[in-house]
């Protein structure tokens, strides 16, 4: 330190601040992830983002640099927005010729293939699909998985008629965290929204793959197949028939449904 000039003192001094920061920033960061969400919400509220005065060395006028800070609202706006276009509505027709709804469901191929939660299907009831932009098509080759509870889906294009599906992000469920954000995807004619934490993980035999998610998420009970994502945009489980309490509901780990979607796109025509 005796044989360090002034120069050199000012830039050691520079760097202590900047690993002190980094270090206190992983640390907030992490505090933060665990903490309650009315913690993080009114934190959120309160730093929404940093102003600094920046004074040139040459002088002159000060500048202002502003930070955005990307809090929880907007991440939870933006996963849903990620998602908007790979969540469907599942439809048939009721006596009177009116529409019902039955379920929503995700697109899992770019050629139309959908996924649902079986509750809403019946071999002998004609059904529709509705996408984000209010097109409706008809279903055709239906693969049913039983284990997993599960319906697959193919839409039916008119001859010479072209349609984009946007294939859903499917994420990892067995890389979730005890109180760890969730957002749920739910609504009748349009998307609603819940938020809520991971209350607990249920694991297989071999401790490391989640079998079941239960959440604090307060979804309608119409709404079969209704999606969960993560923070990142990405789906991480469905909601599923079973419930422990009125204030737990159980969703059907994303893994489980990649598997059974693989298996699915074995047998349905491309």
């Amino acid at each position: 330190m005796e044989d360090l000039n002034k120069q050199q003192l000012v830039l050691l001094t520079l760097l202590v601040s900047f690993v002190t920061s980094i270090g206190t920033g992983i640390i907030t960061f992490t505090m933060l992830q665990e903490a309650p969400i009315a913690v993080t919400q009114t934190i959120n509220r309160v730093v929404e983002r940093t102003i600094e005065k920046v004074v040139p060395e040459t002088g002159g006028e000060p500048q202002t640099i502003t930070t955005v800070v990307i809090n929880e609202e907007d991440r939870v706006l933006d996963a849903i927005s990620k998602n908007e276009k790979s969540i469907v509505r599942l439809k048939t027709t009721a006596a009177d010729g009116s529409s019902l709804f039955m379920g929503l469901g995700l697109v899992v191929s770019a050629d139309g293939v959908i996924v649902a939660d079986a509750r809403s299907y019946s071999a002998t009831t004609a059904y529709s699909i509705q996408f984000f932009d209010g097109k409706v098509y008809p279903i055709g080759k239906v693969e049913v998985d039983t284990q997993n509870e599960l319906v697959f889906m193919k839409v039916v294009l008119p001859q010479n008629e072209k349609y984009t599906f946007y294939t859903v992000v499917l994420g990892n469920s067995d890389t979730l965290k005890i109180g760890q954000s969730l957002v749920a995807i739910s609504g009748k004619e349009s998307n609603a929204a819940s938020i809520g934490r991971v209350f607990q993980l249920t694991y297989g035999d071999d401790k490391k793959t989640v079998t079941k998610i239960t959440s604090d998420l307060k979804v309608s009970r119409v709404n079969q197949g209704s999606p969960i994502l993560n923070l990142s945009g990405e789906v991480v489980g469905m909601e599923l028939s079973l419930s422990e309490s009125d204030s737990q509901y159980i969703y059907l780990p994303v893994n489980i449904l990649k598997s059974a979607t693989l298996k699915a796109l074995e047998k349905l025509p491309s």
